[in-house]
């Protein structure tokens, strides 16, 4: 099961960010406090004694220099547990050599063909959950927005991973992807 990865600061990171947002662009109006990471499927990441370790070791204090505070801490997690960091923020991209990075604009609306396309299905109690998905650049997006990195060969199975866990989510149901059989 795919599985973001976050430390507990990005949930008071959000809360900030969207304070910060409404003060500034919608003043007077209540702040959207619903946080957009599942939290089923979310491991929070804990900064020990053996992560800083690794830190010193790999000499990623001076690797990612430029980055500060949070984006610190993102890049070191990516980089020591060898995992994708998907971010929209551009201060990642001098590290994109030594990261994953998914940018998920970069997956949505860039007019490039598909490499690959199809469609999956999960059956679950009685109904059947089909939708299509599209593979860009080591990228596979469902039709409905959900994406995760992927390679070319893989595509079909992430697809159907990403496919059961909006399912398992509820969130299938309410896209209406299940048909009753």
């Amino acid at each position: 099961m795919a599985r973001w990865v976050v430390p507990g600061l990005i949930f008071f990171e959000f809360q900030s960010s969207q304070s910060r947002r409404y003060r500034q662009r919608r003043p007077g109006h209540p702040v959207f406090r619903h946080s957009p990471l599942n939290y089923e499927n979310t491991e929070l990441y804990h900064v020990t004694k053996k992560f800083l370790t690794k830190v010193y070791g790999f000499d990623l204090f001076n690797r990612f220099s430029s980055l500060r505070g949070q984006d610190l801490l993102y890049a070191c997690i990516a980089y020591v547990e060898k995992i994708p960091l998907v971010t929209h923020d551009k201060d990642f991209d001098p590290y994109s050599k030594d990261l994953i990075i998914i940018k998920p604009r970069d997956v949505y609306g860039t007019g490039d063909i598909p490499l690959q396309t199809g469609s999956v299905s999960v059956k679950k109690d009685d109904k059947i959950y089909t939708v299509e998905y599209e593979v860009f650049r080591d990228v596979v997006r469902l039709k409905t927005g959900q994406a995760t990195h992927t390679d070319q060969a893989t595509a079909k199975v992430t697809a159907k991973q990403l496919l059961r866990e909006i399912v398992g989510s509820g969130l299938a149901d309410k896209l209406n992807l299940g048909k009753h059989v």
